[in-house]
């Protein structure tokens, strides 16, 4: 189909499939190489058995996300507002505390001492230069773990808990498990704590309608038979004048050009020829993806919200300790999401793979015990696994102490003709779609740079 194309993208996620499409505009000759049999990367759109569509990977799209907005602008994609109108619930010590809005209405010790927690948060994220990952005071914080400051600097048990349902949804990890710059950067890139996980006016203001699947579904269309799909890619070589992408199943692409556009640790699986610098090797392989399971209960009505419950729940205790309601627009189905994993379940054993059966049971007891007994008629169930994914090393990143400091450059210095693309490579909008959409666009903009020079010369 080809012989040699301008540019090569390796990925049909959202970040691959925006630099595929932004170079095709620009007249590039382009093709898109993506192992799995499937367009989307981490977004991820499921049907139930009646054909409601749930997401099983990233979902939410903020006030803040410009860039994902004008694209879903662009090709006439609707939002969902997330549904708000009702009372949240905040679990702490057996003791349930019903609110509205985005903070919960603790004791008064308890409210100020999250207030200041977020207080500092926000602080530490400002003094972040940009990129947020350089600089003294980044080298700094990128030495102790978010568990860590934590233990220092946050003293009651509902803060706490707050903090590590962030950690838990954000980074699918735990506090520890996580470098305090990645977080702080994290926070500085969506523009504040309260930003983040805020519902009215933040990160979770709104969802796609018919899923975030739709997005990577309308560009792979505009870019037609340039998207390949089954088309693992195992090795680079890089010479001066081209690249020899090799798979395993297909015959070799050649390029000018290559966007890898996929998170450090999965790009850790291609092997390059000559070696990839030592700093670029170093941060694929060090960095970390998070583990969890995202698990969606489907009801024939959102029941619910008729007890005046907006269904968004965070607890200290059992299995399932945080949920969200996801119902589509409009009269119907109602559904509750849920992130389950070793970072916040009481019962690890119910996260193997063969307790499948006995992990839907005990997520309709949970989810009974805080909503109602009418929780336990579902009618149906979807989990999506991430670190089961083929060519997939997870869905959201836990980045180690020690890792973006040193290793930030290379999340986006080119090596060669490669460049790079992903959501972590974008220090805006850093692990969202917003963040993929920017990224795919930089790496897009420095190819086409490159191609214009090379043509002059």
């Amino acid at each position: 189909m080809f012989s040699t194309v301008d540019v090569a993208v390796v990925g049909a996620g959202l970040s691959g499939l925006v630099s595929a499409y932004r170079l095709h505009r620009a007249g590039a000759e382009v093709v898109v190489l993506e192992a799995k049999d499937r367009v989307g990367g981490r977004l991820l759109t499921s049907s139930t058995r009646a054909g409601v569509a749930v997401d099983c990977g990233g979902s939410w799209v903020g006030s803040r996300h410009k860039a994902v907005l004008a694209l879903l602008g662009e090709f006439e994609i609707d939002l969902v507002p997330q549904f708000t109108d009702g009372l949240n619930l905040l679990r702490v010590r057996g003791r349930i505390h019903r609110y509205r809005g985005d903070v919960p209405r603790l004791r008064l010790h308890e409210m100020l001492d999250l207030a200041r927690a977020q207080w500092l948060l926000d602080r530490m994220a400002t003094r972040l230069g940009s990129p947020p990952w350089s600089g003294g005071f980044a080298a700094k914080l990128d030495e102790r773990s978010l568990g860590a400051w934590m233990r220092r600097h946050v003293r009651t048990t509902a803060a706490l808990l707050v903090l590590k349902m962030v950690t838990a949804a954000s980074f699918g990890c735990r506090p520890e498990e996580l470098s305090l710059l990645a977080f702080a950067a994290h926070v500085h890139g969506c523009g504040g704590l309260a930003d983040l996980v805020g519902v009215h006016d933040g990160a979770l203001a709104n969802r796609i309608a018919g899923g975030a699947g739709t997005l990577p579904t309308h560009l792979a269309r505009r870019l037609g038979d340039r998207v390949r799909l089954d088309h693992p890619i195992v090795e680079i070589h890089r010479s001066p004048d081209r690249v020899t992408l090799i798979s395993r199943t297909h015959q070799p692409v050649h390029a000018r050009r290559v966007i890898v556009a996929v998170d450090p640790a999965t790009a850790d699986s291609i092997a390059h020829h000559p070696p990839l610098p030592v700093e670029r090797a170093e941060l694929q392989r060090r960095w970390q993806m998070g583990t969890g399971i995202k698990a969606h209960v489907i009801y024939q009505r959102p029941w619910w919200r008729d007890h005046g419950l907006t269904g968004a729940t965070v607890t200290d205790t059992g299995f399932v300790r945080l949920t969200f309601d996801v119902s589509p627009a409009g009269a119907g189905a109602g559904v509750l999401t849920t992130f389950l994993g070793p970072a916040i379940a009481d019962d690890p054993e119910l996260l193997q793979p063969d307790s499948a059966p006995r992990r839907r049971r005990r997520v309709l007891d949970d989810l009974a015990e805080l909503l109602g007994p009418d929780a336990q008629h579902a009618e149906d169930y979807i989990e999506q696994d991430w670190t089961d994914e083929p060519w997939q090393s997870g869905c959201v990143p836990r980045v180690p102490t020690g890792v973006l400091h040193t290793g930030y450059p290379w999340l986006t210095r080119p090596v060669g003709p490669v460049h790079w693309a992903g959501a972590e490579s974008s220090h805006i909008g850093e692990a969202h779609m917003d963040g993929a959409v920017r990224a795919g666009q930089r790496a897009a903009d420095e190819v086409l740079a490159t191609l214009a020079t090379v043509a002059r010369a």
